[in-house]
């Protein structure tokens, strides 16, 4: 909540924005957002989106999340264990996966070239 606290402030104050101001664009109490920069109050979730669509960036962003990327070799097949790769609302066997690692190979190696693109 902290880090939520700092965004918030640092990307009003970066706006050039002061606490009234911000608040009249988002319809909120400026006691409201003095007590968000503080971390004195939770934000609603309802708050975060506004605030999120005002300064253009997505609530994980404001929330300072970080994208999750799993790393999957998809030339070794033991993660099927622990993962479900979906496709269409359909999980893929080790077959599809086999034949779509082996089709990106392809298009990779082929490049500009041919009609692969």
């Amino acid at each position: 909540m902290k880090q939520l606290s700092k965004n918030i402030k640092d990307l009003r104050e970066a706006r050039g924005l002061s606490a009234e101001q911000l608040a009249d664009h988002l319809g909120f109490a400026k006691s409201t957002v003095w007590a968000y920069e503080s971390g004195k109050k939770q934000v609603s979730v309802v708050h975060l989106e506004r605030l999120a669509d005002f300064f253009e960036i997505s609530m994980d962003s404001l929330l300072d999340r970080n994208e999750r990327t799993i790393n999957i070799d998809l030339q070794n097949m033991n993660f099927l264990n622990e993962y479900t790769v979906m496709l269409d609302d359909q999980p893929l066997n080790e077959a599809e996966l086999a034949e779509a690692a082996s089709f990106i190979q392809v298009k990779r190696r082929m490049g500009s070239y041919g009609l692969a693109t």
